[in-house]
């Protein structure tokens, strides 16, 4: 089938028949979390129903948008796929109170970005651990968090909420914080929690038009899609001077690598990321910025052009906002990078591009296609991610140099390649001005 007769096929599908359709297209369910959505649908609508007869949390849309909440309380990739969203919709209400809903480990990212009036952080439950046991614990102390958090944003009175995730729970904490117009997706079960179920776009799968999907349904226009981040002029120079302490100069051209994910079945290995810098260290004149993780410091050996860096997250942000490319894993890093403008080669395991990918024409993906496993994100079928340990070094190092011939200068490459009389002929000119 063609694109455009793909196209014609969905947009012709009832709201119905696109939510079933989003379920094998937008999200990875089992049929067992099929079947428990569905129990619990039918125990939780009639339940809605009377309620609203008698009064809570009736469907209304307020003439005048004053406060408006978005939930978005996971990941830092979340967060940064989120911006553009979050970029229209202050552009488009812009004399409302815009208040984020997000976890501790994702609010520095919004400092300094004049998106949104508040940020409310809150450790969800089921947000917090990849065990299916322990994310639903009930003696956990996350829940007495959760439910001060619904208490304090039912008295906020929000005109109106978003959620994007298609999540019956996040369906439910807007109609428990009593949110005049509540706009979401039903695919993943609780539609009758919202005000507005949205149609999902099954033409563009990935997260951050799902977002964008919601202002649309309200008639609003779109004006920016591509995720962006920025630091401010102190934390830049904060980030100079401390380039400069370790001897790297306004001139360098700098290369970023984090070897680390959130979980361990994204990451495709520290030592394949080292092959990877070596081998990049001989064949270009770049300098290496080998980023660890603060909670996983490693002690990696430092060089004049290889320097280990453990740093907090906006200071990170500003460093490598000095990188001209960045090597890493499908991760928040990833998705940092090109919300500050700094091409990624980025290695895919687990996840779907399609779904997560980083946003931008200048970004490369390195992944071993044909595992039908995929997506499987935080839970692997086998013994190990094979979909990560199958990626070869020759793989991510020649997309990475194909990034690096595509930038730096011709006459650097000569250099390089065969020293100061060499000739690059007119293919490989051609080669490197289409790259």
């Amino acid at each position: 089938m063609s694109r455009t007769k793909q196209a014609v096929t969905f947009a012709s599908l009832a709201s119905t028949d696109a939510d079933a359709a989003a379920r094998g297209l937008l999200v990875k369910m089992s049929a067992r979390k099929r079947r428990l959505i569905r129990v619990i649908d039918a125990i939780a609508r009639p339940i809605v129903r009377v309620l609203t007869k008698l009064g809570y949390c009736p469907a209304s849309a307020a003439t005048e948008v004053r406060s408006i909440l978005l939930l978005e309380y996971w990941n830092l990739g979340d967060i940064v796929m989120e911006s553009p969203f979050v970029q229209n919709v202050r552009i488009n209400y812009p004399n409302a109170r815009i208040v984020l809903l997000t976890s501790p480990k994702a609010a520095p990212l919004l400092e300094h970005q004049g998106l949104v009036n508040d940020v409310i952080t809150v450790r969800v439950p089921w947000a917090q651990h990849y065990s299916r046991w322990r994310k639903y614990n009930p003696f956990s102390p996350l829940w007495i968090e959760l439910l001060r958090t619904l208490r304090f944003l039912h008295a906020q009175h929000f005109d109106l909420a978003f959620t994007a995730r298609a999540d019956i729970r996040e369906n439910c904490i807007l109609w428990l914080a009593e949110i005049r117009r509540r706009v979401g997706y039903a695919f993943g079960g609780g539609g009758y929690f919202l005000t507005d179920i949205v149609t999902p776009d099954l033409e563009h799968p990935h997260f951050a038009v799902r977002w964008l999907r919601l202002l649309e349904h309200l008639g609003r226009p779109i004006l920016v899609r591509q995720p962006s981040l920025s630091v401010s002029r102190e934390e830049e120079r904060v980030a100079e001077q401390y380039l400069a302490e370790r001897g790297i100069q306004g001139q360098d051209f700098l290369v970023g690598i984090h070897p680390g994910a959130r979980s361990v079945t994204r990451q495709w290995g520290e030592e394949n990321f080292e092959m990877v810098a070596q081998r990049l260290r001989a064949q270009y004149p770049v300098k290496i910025l080998w980023f660890q993780d603060p909670s996983q410091g490693r002690s990696a050996q430092g060089t004049d052009d290889f320097i280990p860096l453990s740093l907090p997250l906006r200071q990170f942000m500003a460093v490598l906002k000095r990188c001209r490319l960045f090597i890493c894993n499908d991760s928040g890093p990833m998705h940092i990078s090109t919300a500050l403008g700094v091409p990624v080669v980025a290695v895919f395991g687990p996840t779907a591009p399609m779904w997560f990918g980083p946003l931008g024409p200048d970004n490369r993906i390195v992944i071993q296609s044909g595992f039908w496993c995929r997506p499987c994100f935080d839970y692997c079928l086998f013994d190990q991610p094979y979909c990560l340990r199958t990626i070869s070094i020759d793989s991510v190092l020649n997309a990475a140099t194909a990034a690096l011939d595509a930038m730096l200068p011709k006459t650097t490459q000569c250099a390089i390649k065969e020293g100061p009389t060499c000739r690059i002929n007119e293919a490989e000119a051609t080669g490197i001005r289409s790259a």
